[in-house]
């Protein structure tokens, strides 16, 4: 599910609420779904846990040639990124170059490029122009909302960030198509609370009653600790999967 499909998701469950004329109410709404997402994750860990972006070459630009000083900025092989870094972890960064005609591959080929400080940057630029093997899978460094990466994307590749963080997400009405195809953690039940908090707040914004505010609310808050139940018993069962099946503490839950 992407940023864009919660937000219908979310719609969907805010029923009549979802249609609400007056000036500025859409634009409330979209920006209650936001807030309702970020004290989720604050509430749930394991919505901070799991957390990735994805980039391909057509949502990758060259550095702007401010930022390169006087490093020569003709035939860079050095591509920009938007990445909010405040308040997370980079866990790993993974390229993966998917089969097509042209590349002859059967399956899948993935890369884990190497994580260099900020300071180091222009080192990306004085690599020169290699192709992306397995002994040489990359670099990347990560600045402020930002990152480069080294070489290119090709046109059969994507780039993956798995962090942990809080996520801001930018209002719908706001947010760019980039934005909107953002891959999100959050399934339906996270939508439904998500539609409980948005319905609270236009009960106390634009309806003024905090009767029904607090009704909501409570709502809100039910579904928001079921949320937290189910993904704590879903990292329960997973860890005792994977133990009695001898994979032992080192072992990973695919989410």
């Amino acid at each position: 599910m992407n940023w864009q499909e919660f937000n219908d998701i979310t719609r969907v469950y805010l029923i009549v609420d979802s249609e609400r004329k007056g000036r500025g109410v859409q634009e409330y709404i979209d920006q209650m779904i936001s807030a309702s997402v970020i004290d989720l994750q604050r509430y749930v860990p394991s919505l901070r846990d799991n957390q990735y972006k994805y980039y391909s070459s057509s949502t990758l630009v060259e550095p702007d040639p401010q930022d390169l000083n006087a490093v020569n900025s003709e035939n860079l092989d050095v591509q920009e990124g938007l990445f909010n870094g405040a308040k997370t972890r980079v866990k790993q960064v993974i390229v993966r170059r998917i089969p097509t005609e042209d590349n002859n591959q059967s399956t899948s080929s993935y890369y884990y490029p190497s994580v260099i400080p900020w300071e180091s940057r222009f080192q990306l630029i004085d690599g020169g122009i290699t192709d992306r093997t397995n002994g040489r899978p990359g670099r990347v460094a990560f600045g402020p909302e930002k990152f480069w990466s080294a070489p290119k994307l090709r046109e059969d590749e994507a780039l993956y960030i798995y962090f942990e963080g809080e996520v801001h997400y930018t209002p719908i009405h706001r947010a760019t198509q980039a934005e909107k195809d953002t891959p999100v953690v959050f399934d339906d039940m996270v939508a439904k609370a998500s539609s409980d908090y948005v319905k609270a707040h236009l009960a106390k914004k634009v309806d003024n009653d905090l009767a029904q505010f607090q009704a909501y609310m409570q709502m809100y808050s039910k579904g928001r600790a079921q949320v937290f139940l189910n993904e704590k018993e879903y990292k329960s069962s997973s860890v005792n999967q994977l133990l009695n099946n001898g994979v032992g503490s080192g072992g990973f839950i695919i989410g």
